[in-house]
Formats: C-alpha cells, structure tokens, sequence
C-alpha cells in the first residue's frame, strides 16, 4: 500500500510537470491606447458655464472623437462656475454634467476631472459657496466614478491650482484654514474608489502633519493617506517645478526631500499634469521628460501645453517613447498553464508579466483567467493584484491554484487572461480592458489577452471502457485523466479502477 501511494505521489508530480510552458514575444514599439493612462488634452477649453451653456465635452462631441477615438482614452475637463459665486448650481448645470459623461461612456473615454471659477482671474468664490457646489456635486460625481480616472482637487484659485486666489490667500500654496476645509470636503466628496489630487505635496503632508510616503502596507487601504494623489501643472519647469516641490509655501523653492516623497508614494497613488515652459528653457529641459516621468510615475500629461516642449517631444522621437511607457504597459513574459483539468477540480497557473511603463495601476481591476469554448466562457479570478504589478521594468510572478467551475462541460477551452474596468457599467465593454504589449496576443472583440494556449476539462470522474488499447490509455496519460496502473489494472486521479 505504501509503495502504492507513493507511485501515486510520482505521478502526480510527473503530470503536475507536463504543464504548457509557452514564451511571449514583447511588442515594444507599438503606440495603442489603454485605459486610464497616457497622452490627453483639455477638452471644451475655457468656458464659462452658464445655463444656456451647460455642457463642457457635448459641444465638442463630433470633432475631438472622431480626431482621437482609438488613439487616447483620457481627457481633461474643467468645469468653469464663475457664473456661480454666490448662488446653487442649476438644475441645468448638474445635468448637462451627466449628459457629459455619458457622452465620455458612450466614446470609451475617461477623464481627469476638475471644478474652478475663472481662468482669467483669481476671482474664486467664498467658502461657503465652494462648500455648497461640492454638496451639490456629491451624488453627481458617486453616479459616474466609471468614467472618471482622478479628480483634482480645484475650486480653489486661478484654473483651480491652489495659488492665485482673492478667497483662500493670495500666491501661496500653504494650506491655512479655508483651505483645509474645501481639501476636507472634496475628500468628503470624491468618490471613495477614486483618487483626489492635490497640486503641490506640501498640501497634502501638512494636512496630514507628517512627510512619510505612502507605505505599501497602507496603499490602497481606502483610509485619507491612501486616497490622495499629485498632479503638476508645471512639469519640467525651473525652480522646483515652479514651486511644486517648495517646501515654504509662498513661491518657487525646491526641495529634494519632497522630490523624493513624490517618487516614493506614486508607486501608489497618481501623478500627471502638464508641462508649461516656454522659450528658451524648453530646449533646455525637454529632454529630461523620460526620466523624469520615470521617477515621479507620470500615468498621464497634457500634450498642447506647452507647444515649445511637446513639438520638441515630437521631432525628437521622444513623444513616441512617452506615448508608448506613460502610465502601465503590461508585457506577458512566460507562462506555464495546464494541459488539462477537471471539472469542480483545481488547476495551477504560473505567469510572469513585466510592467514596462512609468507608472502602475491605480484604480481596483482584478484580473481572470478565462476559459472559453464558442459561447461558453468562464471568468477564474486571480487573487494577484494588478496595482501592484511596479513599473519601470519589474517582473511579477503570478504563482497560484485555481478553482475549476464545478458546473463547467468537459471540452477544450481557449485561454485568455483579462483585465476588465471594475464598474459593472462597463466591465463588459471592451475598450476600457488592458491591452497587453505582446505580439499576437490582442483580442480586440473581446478585450482579452491570448494566452495561445487550451486547456481539456474533463467531468469530476471519467468511467473508460475497459476494452480501451494500450495505446489509447497511453493518449489519456497524457492528457492528465488516467494517473497510474498497478497489477494490470488503470486508476483514475479520483482512486477510481478500471479493469
């Protein structure tokens, strides 16, 4: 009995071994959009909202998608309330909102969201107003988080970048008592599965009262550490960043500790903008962007402004590089998968995926295994977590047994692994899944991942004819179905014999 089991136990790990090992080719030049990353542009401008005037993307609809459909998938909106200071938002405003995002689910897009008062001008609106316009905007902005990738704090002084303001202190980036309460109430109202970004970090430690970056450990957790992010609106510029990186509050000043506070929690939470230098220094600077969105993990940045750097991104290849690593970019590198399983069994998959990109994940995606035979398919969720797949070139090694449907029929089955958007609104739709950077891969009608493998399931127990050949028990051998025979008679993996 015991030299019995133990042939049993050879076995199993003689079948456990003949996994199929298969090797990706990564696509490293390819430029193609992916969900939540990359390249964008503030679409509908400078407008002044107003009840007559209460869409900021419809009026653009036709042109911007029909240029960037299949190209980009996220946009900059800025919702101008001026004509709001001191008074509700209209009934019209909230609506022609929503009517916006749907018209962004209806093209595939999402958006790097923000709220202000002027573009022109410091003229803000008092606290009270900004208080209530949050309010307002709560249920608003908890019924369309599908659609919306970050939201920015705004509100808050010129373009709702925290410093040119007549309400919360003039040209400064301190966080004094307004402040902190409109930073509480967006926090407040920001959906809980979305990011808020605040534009300068010193925001966000002295709200805090500490300068320890995001720990592992805490990311993700849901808690106020874990839910703010970063957004530059002066990348590459002098002077810190024109003060992104100050540590005083009243200027442009650089400090490498926060340079190195950005670095460490963006592994984390988000971080994009846009660059504005012009002139000279362009020539200057442009080059740094690569490492620069490295470091910091830059998941998205505005391509027109500023014109002088980006037309230099462009005509000097780097746009592409930029393009192409801006954000993830998931490349399979190896994965062994079983040839064959049974049916309320389990079934080991090991996979190796490099994040080629600057930046992980950031908003929750699970990803599956999929089986699927024609119309039958089945969704096996992996508990690794694709947020923290790292960047810049790291390899992740999924290592994990799976549960096989008891109810799924015996068959061959294609396998795929996917990554669909978590909202149930549009966790059917294919162009907001992740593409994968390998070559022959993509399966855009599903928007699925080829594994260019199949798995045989077959039912929990197998009866076989006792007249089957020699051969033919060899071929079930093979196939994992049949585990050992001993004196003359076959056993299944169940223990089952069959004369």
């Amino acid at each position: 009995m015991k030299r019995f089991t133990l042939l049993l136990a050879l076995c199993w790990m003689v079948l456990s071994a003949s996994a199929n090992v298969i090797t990706y080719t990564a696509d490293d030049e390819t430029i193609f959009p992916n969900p939540e990353r990359g390249f964008t542009d503030e679409l509908g401008g400078e407008t002044m909202l107003s009840d007559s005037k209460n869409h900021v993307v419809k009026p653009e609809e036709d042109w911007y998608f029909e240029e960037f459909e299949g190209k980009q998938t996220l946009t900059v909106l800025i919702y101008y309330l001026g004509n709001y200071r001191t008074k509700d938002l209209s009934a019209k405003i909230l609506q022609g909102f929503d009517e916006d995002m749907q018209i962004l689910r209806d093209h595939g897009f999402k958006c790097v969201l923000r709220f202000a008062y002027d573009w022109n001008s410091k003229n803000d609106a008092e606290l009270i107003w900004v208080k209530r316009h949050i309010e307002q905007l709560k249920p608003h902005l908890a019924a369309n988080s599908d659609v919306i990738y970050v939201m920015e704090t705004g509100f808050v002084g010129k373009w709702g970048e925290w410093y040119y303001s007549s309400n919360f202190g003039n040209e400064t980036q301190k966080l004094n008592a307004n402040r902190r309460q409109v930073l509480e109430a967006m926090i407040d109202a920001c959906p809980s599965n979305r990011f808020l970004l605040v534009r300068y970090p010193i925001i966000k430690t002295v709200y805090l009262g500490d300068e320890n970056a995001l720990t592992s450990e805490e990311a993700f957790s849901g808690s106020t550490r874990a839910r703010i992010g970063h957004h530059n609106d002066a990348f590459l510029a002098d002077w810190g960043n024109d003060g992104t990186y100050g540590r005083d509050g009243d200027g442009p000043s650089d400090d490498p500790v926060l340079r190195q506070y950005i670095a460490d929690e963006t592994l984390f939470v988000p971080n994009g903008g846009e660059t504005n230098v012009e002139g000279s220094l362009a020539k200057q600077v442009y080059t740094q962007a690569e490492s620069e969105m490295s470091r910091y993990h830059w998941s998205f940045c505005g391509y027109s402004y500023s014109w002088d750097v980006t037309d230099r991104w462009r005509s000097s290849g780097i746009y592409n590089t930029l393009d192409r690593l801006m954000g993830y970019r998931f490349q399979m590198k190896t994965a062994s998968l079983p040839l064959a399983a049974t049916a309320g069994g389990e079934a080991r998959v090991e996979l190796k995926i490099k994040n080629a990109g600057y930046a992980p994940l950031y908003n929750e995606r699970k990803a599956y295994i999929v089986l699927k035979n024609g119309n039958k398919t089945y969704f096996l969720p992996l508990q690794s977590d694709p947020r923290r797949w790292a960047p810049n070139g790291v390899v992740t090694t999924i290592d994990e047994t799976l549960s096989i449907p008891a109810e799924i029929p015996a068959g061959t089955y294609q396998l795929y692994l996917h990554l669909p958007d978590a909202s149930p609104s549009i966790a059917a739709d294919p162009r907001y899944a992740v593409r994968f950077a390998n070559v022959g891969t993509w399966d855009e009608s599903t928007g699925m991942n080829k594994l260019n493998a199949t798995i045989e399931i077959t039912e929990p127990t197998t009866a076989l004819n006792p007249s089957k050949t020699a051969s033919q028990v060899d071929k079930i051998l093979q196939d994992g179905r049949i585990l050992i025979r001993k004196n003359g008679r076959v056993y299944t993996m169940q223990g089952q014999k069959i004369n």
